[in-house]
């Protein structure tokens, strides 16, 4: 009997360790439009933090139509054709955080793809706003 209750005891702490891992909460992110004029708009991104800091951004624009960016500070942006990539080193985004990036776009309703890195590696990705 005892070893029956030991061996579902230590079963059900499995099943509760993986499905935390999996429900390990992702870092957020939504875009809004803050100006329109001559054709050029201005978003802003905001980023929520969840489980692990966020230590860098990239952004995907299959339509290249940033035309520029806006980092917050203590953070750097860069900017090449399709792909945007804000970094930093030292503030990174926790969990409960937020922070906001401006992107000046020639296409206020192109799909961007993001993906989030820790200190080390990507951690979350395939997100579209």
């Amino acid at each position: 009997m005892f070893r029956r209750i030991s061996a579902f005891l230590l079963a059900a702490a499995l099943v509760v360790s993986l499905t935390a891992t999996v429900w390990a909460a992702e870092p957020a992110v939504s875009k809004r439009l803050v100006t329109e004029d001559d054709g050029m708009a201005v978003l802003v991104l905001e980023v929520r933090g969840a489980d692990q800091a966020i230590y860098g951004i990239t952004l995907v624009d299959e339509t290249g139509s940033v035309v520029d960016i806006v980092s917050p500070k203590g953070w750097s942006g860069i900017s090449s054709g399709d792909r945007v990539l804000f970094t930093t080193v030292d503030t990174p985004v926790g969990s409960g955080e937020r922070i906001e990036f401006r992107i000046v776009t020639s296409n206020k309703s192109a799909p961007l793809r993001v993906s989030f890195r820790d200190a080390k590696s990507m951690i979350h990705s395939r997100q579209t706003i």
